[in-house]
């Protein structure tokens, strides 16, 4: 199970950081596993990232739900929406899996905004789901 996430993560962090749109959007080398210290935003962070294994018949399935926190600096939720669509568009479309590793489903669950009253900076979060066949593994 740990190495269909590790696989599924590395391809979807490796597809967001070599798109140029998201790169215009929030700068290089912006997208962290926790929330870095002393770094202003904007950034995206996976703020989550929690897999099922599914046995069946014919297949071994692990279901991934992750939660993308998109962050920045200023009170604008209509700037962080164009930043949760445009990773969508990327995460939601990749398809390249390493080894025998297949994806066989992705599916965008929720957005949400919110403004943090301490600071006044701007988090969407994004839930993705991503079904894994690596049956084959």
């Amino acid at each position: 199970m740990n190495s269909a996430m590790k696989i599924l993560q590395t391809a979807l962090v490796s597809a967001l950081a070599s798109d140029p749109e998201l790169t215009s959007l929030i700068g290089v080398n912006r997208i962290f596993d926790a929330p870095p210290k002393g770094v202003r935003p904007p950034y995206v962070v996976i703020a989550r990232h929690d897999a099922n294994r599914r046995d069946a018949q014919a297949t071994t399935l692990s279901t991934h739900l992750i939660d993308w926190h998109i962050w920045l600096s200023q009170p604008h939720r209509s700037d962080g929406l164009v930043i949760a669509d445009r990773l969508c568009a990327v995460v939601l479309s990749n398809t390249a899996m390493a080894g025998d590793v297949k994806l066989v489903m992705t599916r965008h669950v929720r957005t949400e905004s919110s403004i943090d009253k301490r600071n006044g900076w701007t988090r969407i979060l994004v839930r993705t789901q991503f079904n894994l066949d690596f049956s084959q593994e």
